[in-house]
């Protein structure tokens, strides 16, 4: 029976063997989500980079780490990202989140999970996602990172934690500097408290893009001050 309600949803929502970036049906495809033209142009981030935050770094650069990370404290153990945040990437992602396209997290988690796999990013007991505030929340109608987060787990069959919460309400950050991000933010997410099982642990903290680094930093000091042993961080790009 669900062998013919999977057939059905084909025919409404024709996903699989589609490109969700340029629309191009090919059987190839499969349930990759994206074709092999538009693979090759996403540009990846490649070394050298900074070992905290994988920021490009400069090979005469006598540090692994960038100027802001040597700077600024890092609450997190590492953040991975996978693309430079530009071109098709950058609209495939603001189509995910600001254009009703919520399936979208099927095409951005495969990608994670062949990043994971090829880096062995695997050092984590519980998997958590940023959390959108809750009038944010009710406007988009969806969570990307918590969609992305929850399929990367079940996926990789690590569990997931809706752990975080955000308790302050802030604007758009992409409007505004690094330091005013950063007072934006500030104490912005909690723990919620029936989360003890990650006490002690070390978790996987998913979000869609790093810019400054202020929203995944402020997240992982909720989680290290709550009693975290580590976090690491993995977004689509920065």
């Amino acid at each position: 029976m669900k062998k013919y309600v999977d057939s059905f949803l084909e025919l409404i929502y024709p996903e699989k063997n589609s490109c969700f970036i340029c629309d191009k049906y090919d059987e190839e495809i499969g349930e990759r989500y994206i074709c092999f033209d538009c693979e090759k142009k996403i540009k990846k981030i490649v070394p050298p980079v900074c070992t905290k935050c994988s920021k490009p770094i400069n090979y005469n650069k006598p540090t692994e780490l960038c100027k802001e990370c040597s700077g600024d404290k890092r609450y997190f153990e590492a953040s991975k990202s996978l693309y430079a945040y530009e071109e098709i990437i950058k609209n495939a992602i603001y189509n995910y989140k600001y254009y009703n396209k919520p399936y979208f997290y099927k095409l951005f988690g495969n990608l994670i999970i062949d990043y994971i796999d090829e880096e062995n990013y695997s050092d984590y007991d519980y998997i958590l996602s940023v959390p959108l505030h809750r009038s944010k929340l009710l406007h988009r109608g969806y969570n990307q990172s918590e969609l992305l987060a929850k399929y990367i787990a079940n996926n990789l069959s690590v569990p997931y934690i809706d752990a975080l919460k955000r308790i302050k309400r802030t604007e758009k950050q992409s409007e505004h500097s690094k330091e005013e991000r950063r007072k934006n933010l500030k104490d912005a997410f909690l723990v919620k408290a029936s989360s003890d099982k990650i006490i002690n642990r070390s978790v996987l903290l998913v979000d869609d893009i790093y810019t400054t680094g202020s929203t995944v930093n402020e997240c992982s000091k909720a989680l290290i001050d709550y009693g975290v042993n580590k976090v690491y961080v993995i977004t689509i790009a920065r």
